[in-house]
């Protein structure tokens, strides 16, 4: 195979392989189904190593080019276009009984699977394509054949020492400085958030919220009793000259904030109101939660600085996960806590959960150290990033005028405003019967008829090209609520 490689350019090798393959691919060179080479005998053909090959499949692979076979090998895989106007297959009425949740209303369609060819925009996670499978696999395996003994049994329940060592100098890289003995390994970031709220609060005190935030914080306030008050937000984050009025008047125990690319607006809290939230806050005595969820996804605008950094000791908890990165089903987050919340912390986590499971923490911690994790977040990046740019493209072509969004400069979400004569109540059941989902602003609000005009839409989740459909159909059916509320005032 003829692949000219530039030694001399800044791409690495197995991009240009990646490209110089897909370009092919696309170009007709090979059908449907052909056998690519080996990667042994690739990388000795190209004078490459075989891990340089084996980038470049992985890379086809992620993005739908190549289909990876177990033993046999690596066959193309020509992707389809989506018909632009399939539907689907139920004509059955919009099953409004079963929207009465706030998992029903984020999934969009619960319960039971959704019908066939519907573009799900409502999803909280990135798409499971991106993850180098066969990567990880080989990780699991080699851990199982050299530690299965300990990779089974409970292990340490505050984590797996050297994987919260290598989240410490993680952290540290990123100006955040951590120790080990201040990482709490937990079952995803929701069970970590959790246990700060079931240890540091108590029933009728209150915690301030921004406004719209993370639905699933409000269902664990709500289910602990605890008194929700909200602030409004903008494009630069919360709206921090309104606390101090609030903290006087309130006296809350916690500030829970997503600065970085907030659920599910997708928007960053700005460097100076990061500052002043952390004068007023440790004015108060208040501790503040900073959800990190997806921190690390970021496609333009400059990097700001982690509220944990610029903190004095005590004043925030930080908590993220490795589940929108790499697999929900991995069930991994973390908390980072000084000694004063530490220990109760971790002894509720004991109580809570026991441990989180040993062979997922070995394996990540193994995926993590070899470099693997910054590579994965790099194409990760690169990927989503194109999917965030097709939906922004879309929602420019086919959006009614009198909706707006922001475009966010990283993250998974899109938050879409429908016009005040609008609600998503309305817009649902004709998105249903257009063939796409979302998820519903008001399950983003403490008072719930606040969002009752906003939408979240996931770009990660979707290929450009479902991406493409599915924004034509969303607006479509807003096309279509809007002139039969116009027919009827008429009437």
């Amino acid at each position: 195979m003829h692949i000219p490689l530039d030694r001399q350019q800044d791409i690495p090798l197995y991009l240009q392989i990646e490209e110089a393959l897909r370009r092919a691919i696309l170009a007709g060179a090979f059908a449907d189904g052909d056998k690519l080479p080996s990667t042994r005998s690739l990388a000795a053909e190209l004078s490459v190593s075989r891990l340089t090959v084996e980038n470049a499949y992985a890379e086809l692979t992620a993005k739908g080019f190549l289909q990876q076979r177990r033993g046999s090998g690596a066959y193309v895989r020509h992707q389809q276009p989506v018909p632009a106007q399939l539907r689907p297959q139920s004509n059955a009425p919009f099953p409004a009984d079963r929207f009465t949740t706030i998992t029903s209303r984020l999934d969009g369609y619960p319960d039971i699977p959704l019908p066939e060819h519907t573009i799900n925009f409502a999803a909280g996670v990135g798409s499971p394509k991106v993850f180098p499978l066969e990567e990880f696999r080989k990780i699991l395996l080699s851990i199982l054949s050299r530690h299965a003994e300990e990779a089974f049994s409970y292990g340490d329940y505050c984590g797996y020492y050297p994987l919260r060592d290598t989240l410490g100098r993680i952290l540290t890289a990123q100006g955040i400085p951590t120790r080990a003995e201040q990482v709490l390994i937990t079952n995803g970031s929701q069970h970590a958030i959790s246990l700060i709220f079931q240890t540091l609060l108590q029933p009728g005190d209150t915690v301030i919220v921004e406004e719209p935030t993370y639905a699933e914080a409000l269902g664990l306030l709500r289910l602990y009793q605890i008194n929700i008050v909200a602030v409004p937000s903008d494009r630069y984050g919360m709206c921090v000259d309104l606390l101090p009025e609030l903290l006087a008047r309130h006296q809350p125990k916690m500030i829970y904030t997503i600065p970085n690319f907030n659920n599910p607006t997708g928007r960053c809290m700005s460097e100076a109101r990061r500052r002043r939230l952390l004068a007023l806050a440790q004015q108060a005595g208040v501790t503040i939660l900073e959800d990190d969820f997806v921190g690390d996804l970021r496609y333009n605008g400059k990097s700001l600085p982690s509220l944990r950094a610029m903190a004095p000791a005590g004043t925030v908890i930080y908590a993220s996960t490795f589940s929108k990165m790499l697999l929900p089903s991995m069930r991994i987050g973390y908390l980072v806590a000084d000694s004063e919340h530490y220990l109760r912390l971790s002894r509720r986590k004991h109580v809570d959960s026991l441990t989180s499971s040993s062979l997922i923490q070995r394996a990540l911690d193994a995926f993590v150290t070899v470099g693997r994790y910054d590579k994965q977040l790099r194409r990760a990046g690169r990927v989503y990033r194109q999917h965030r740019d097709a939906m922004v493209a879309a929602l420019h072509q086919h959006l009614p005028p009198d909706c707006q969004f922001e475009t966010p400069e990283g993250g998974l979400f899109i938050w879409l405003q429908l016009p005040a004569t609008l609600s998503t109540a309305a817009l649902m059941p004709a998105a249903w019967q257009q063939g796409v989902t979302f998820a519903r602003g008001e399950c983003f609000y403490a008072d719930e008829h606040r969002g009752a005009h906003g939408l979240r839409l996931n770009f990660a989740a979707n290929t450009p090209e479902l991406i493409e459909e599915g924004i034509a159909r969303l607006c479509r059916a807003i096309v279509e609520v809007t002139a039969s509320d116009t027919q009827s005032h008429r009437r």
